[in-house]
């Protein structure tokens, strides 16, 4: 299956939905997952996780993977100028607005859930 964010998505979240502020309401795109509970994900979205870490600047970012494992996107500041947490937000923007709920992967380089990878 393919990514639901294709490049140009992924370059607009760097170059736009970065600066925006973030909000403190609840995002209706996002997943918690059960203390017990690893999230499955493909090869593709692990290889665009380290896309997405050749990208990351100091400026931070945050990556977010559909509820299926078979899709990701991130958002990330392309430098100091970004408040702490916006690229979190952002990043569950595109979930929204892709109609698709996402779990956050990842802050920056680190990895905030279990996983295991699945072919």
């Amino acid at each position: 299956m393919l990514n639901f964010f294709p490049r140009q998505i992924h370059l607009a979240a760097v170059a736009g939905l970065a600066l925006l502020a973030s909000a403190c309401q609840p995002q209706q795109g996002r997943v918690q997952l059960a203390s017990d509970e690893k999230l499955q994900i493909s090869r593709s979205v692990w290889d665009d996780f380290e896309a997405y870490k050749r990208e990351l600047g100091r400026g931070g970012g945050a990556f977010v993977v559909t509820e299926s494992g078979l899709g990701s996107g991130y958002s990330l500041c392309p430098g100091d100028y970004c408040r702490p947490g916006s690229y979190t937000h952002n990043a569950i923007q595109l979930c929204e607005q892709a109609g698709v709920k996402c779990v956050v992967f990842a802050r920056g380089s680190t990895i905030v859930v279990d996983y295991e990878i699945v072919d």
